[in-house]
């Protein structure tokens, strides 16, 4: 395992490992009851507004294109066994486990992400408990409620996307495309889904933002590229925590 470590540029274990345990300290402290005690209504809305309204976009245009780009390889792959009209199972499969999490969530909780690091990197206080509490709770607890409605958006735009241009492709119709998914869906898949995009993607997002920000204070005349660790955190993680998921969910 050192021999393989070793063959990684610029990889220092502990050092990848110090923001991680900074993450889990920080969680403790912004899911205490004092923290939601000292929650501000105000503080709260504004962080929804700017998660929720300002990255409708980017989850609407990314569920659209991805979605077109995984029908058009399905649907082709399909033909060649002219099993075409069953491929809504296949698309409908692959965006609910793996690909909406692995790039829609994720690219929305990396932008998350970057934000809070450079937010995080002009904090001027010292106190780790009290930065949790004041700081990331509230920006938490919006990003995990917007992640709620974006989510089902992310979803809902995919497979009317899914939907409209399977036909094109070669599908039957909307309705053989539409049939075939909710044959090919299982309650499984929703769970996985929404637990992905609502609980796990958005937690990984902001406290590795916040861990990246908070190692880059005190260096703000140097140039100390809080966002690009804070995006690259929230990407390695994610991509980790997601295989996890999958593996506890689909090979118990």
């Amino acid at each position: 395992m050192q021999k393989v470590l070793k063959l990684l540029p610029g990889f220092d274990l502990p050092l990848w490992l110090a923001p991680l345990g900074l993450s889990v300290r920080l969680f403790l402290n912004a899911v205490s009851v004092d923290a939601f005690n000292r929650l501000r209504k105000a503080e709260f809305l504004k962080y929804c507004q700017w998660m929720g309204e300002k990255g409708f976009h980017l989850v609407a245009l990314a569920a659209v294109f991805v979605s077109i780009a995984l029908t058009i390889e399905c649907v082709i792959e399909m033909q060649k066994y002219r099993a075409q009209d069953l491929s809504g199972a296949i698309i409908s499969i692959g965006l609910l486990r793996e690909i909406g999490p692995m790039t829609v969530s994720l690219a929305w909780c990396a932008r998350v992400s970057a934000m809070l690091a450079n937010e995080v990197r002009y904090y001027a206080s010292d106190d780790i408990e009290n930065f949790g509490k004041n700081f990331i709770c509230p920006r938490y607890l919006a990003t995990l409620t917007m992640a709620i409605p974006l989510g089902a958006y992310g979803l809902v735009f995919g497979f009317i996307t899914g939907a409209l241009v399977a036909p094109l492709l070669g599908v039957s119709s909307t309705n053989d495309f539409l049939e075939s998914a909710r044959r090919g869906i299982e309650d499984k898949d929703l769970v996985v889904y929404f637990l992905k995009l609502i609980l796990i993607n958005p937690t990984i997002g902001v406290f590795a933002g916040c861990a990246a920000g908070w190692y880059g204070r005190g260096n703000r005349g140097i140039s100390v590229p809080v966002e690009a660790n804070a995006v690259t955190a929230t990407l390695l993680v994610g991509y980790i925590a997601n295989l996890i998921v999958t593996y506890a969910a689909y090979l118990d």
